[in-house]
This record gives C-alpha cells, structure tokens and sequence, in this order.
C-alpha cells in the first residue's frame, strides 16, 4: 500500500513590513505601476494632477516625486506638478533610470518616490527579437522589489506612465501594469485592441466594449480599469463591473 503523504502547499512566512504595501482602495495600492491612456485634450493632465498632488489620492503618499516629460514645462496644465515635484526632466534616458534607481537603493531615509513619465515613452520601447528588452521594460519587472539597502523595504517605486497610443504598450508593459486608465475618444479600431487585450473584464471582448461604453456617459468621464482588484470603474467612483460580483451572479442563477 502507498503511504500517503501531504501534498498541500502551505504559504510562505512573510516580513509584511518588507513588503513596504499601503491599501489605498478603491486607488491601486502603493507600491504600483499605472498607466494612463488618451490623446491629446483628453483630460490626461487633469487627471495627473489629481493623482499626484491631490490629498484626496496619493498627494501625501510619495516623499520622492519625479516627472519625466518633454511637454511638461510648456505646458500650463502641468504646471502646478512641474512647481511642487522634487525632480522633474524633459526628456528620457536609460542612463537618467539607472540613475534614480540608484538613488532609490541608496536613500539614507525611508522616502518613498513616485516616477511619472508622461509622453514619454514610444513604439520605442519593446521586446526584441532576441528577447532582450529595454530598461524600461525590465524596470517595470522589477519595480516592487527595488529595495532601500539601508532599512532592506521593498516597495519604495512606484509608476505612473502616460501614453497616447495603445500599440505603445508593449506586452511586458500590458502584463505588469496593475491600472489602466482609459480617458478621451478612441477609434473604434484601437477600442478594439483593447477589448481583445483586456476580455477577462466581463468575459469576452464584446462584454468588455458594453461595459467601456457604460463608462463613457459624459464628455470627461474615463474607465479605470483596476487589475489589482479586478474592477472597471467610471471614474473612480461607480463600479460597472468586478469579477466578485460577477461571480456571484454566476452562482445564483446555477
């Protein structure tokens, strides 16, 4: 006769204070890597403006805050962020990222940073065929575990990235963002490549594009899609869909 033996995975004794994790629900917890898509005049500014600088979001979250952006400082709309963020650049290098990653590491105190890059970003930036990506594509990877050597947290970077067009998400970049924000009009062919991409919200691709245009009421409205808890948002505040509930309707009907 075969001896039994236990086969459960059993979970991993975690340092929760290494993690360095702050609940900002129904927001992204910190640490996070968002990205926010939208043309011009689609509120994107508007809508960074609050994220980063407001209270109410995660104004008093970041000790650390850098933009990257080439139109940042001509930019009327982004002037208050260009004011009060501690670093802010004109355009992107690999060299800058190694740079304020260095920083991180090294940081006698416990800041936490946030790294905005608005615009900054293009088609660029991608997997090559060889497999080897650029840095920003392997930051993204990594982010939550950059660590402080001093006190040995995690969790210290978070990311915002701002872009115009979905086919400059790159599939790394798709895969590890934990929040999409969708703001503006789009053609219904990038919709589309959207809803293929993003279908496990409601299902199905055309789910997906239903439950968008429930999103989309007014002129300014945006779709938050929220990975982390798998919710579509209009805006922050009224919940199209989450999967829990979903789920639970599933349920009934059975």
């Amino acid at each position: 006769m075969t001896e039994s033996k236990d086969l459960t995975v059993y979970p991993v004794v975690i340092d929760e204070d290494k993690l360095n994790v702050k609940d900002k629900y129904p927001l992204l917890p910190i640490p996070f890597f968002m990205t926010v898509l939208g043309r011009v005049k689609a509120g994107k500014s508007t809508l960074l403006n609050s994220l980063c600088l407001s209270p109410r979001f995660y104004g008093d979250d970041f000790n650390i805050r850098i933009l990257i952006s080439p139109t940042a400082k001509g930019d009327p709309a982004m002037a208050h962020m260009v004011e009060h963020f501690e670093f802010v650049f004109d355009s992107y290098s690999d060299s800058l990222l190694a740079e304020i990653i260095e920083m991180i590491e090294n940081d006698e105190h416990e800041n936490r940073y946030l790294l905005v890059l608005d615009d900054a970003i293009t088609s660029n930036f991608k997997q090559s065929k060889n497999g080897k990506v650029d840095e920003f594509s392997a930051l993204v990877t990594k982010y939550r575990h950059i660590t402080n050597q001093k006190t040995g947290k995690e969790g210290m970077l978070s990311i915002i990235l701002t872009l115009q067009y979905f086919k400059f998400m790159s599939v790394i970049t798709r895969t590890m963002s934990m929040g999409l924000i969708i703001c503006g009009e789009l053609s219904d062919s990038e919709l589309r490549k959207i809803s293929e991409a993003y279908d496990f919200f409601g299902g199905n691709s055309k789910r997906f594009l239903e439950l968008y245009r429930k999103c989309r009421r007014d002129p300014f409205d945006f779709c938050f899609l929220n990975v982390d808890a798998m919710e579509m948002r209009r805006n922050f505040g009224e919940i199209v869909y989450s999967r829990e509930h979903d789920r639970n309707n599933k349920e009934d009907d059975e």
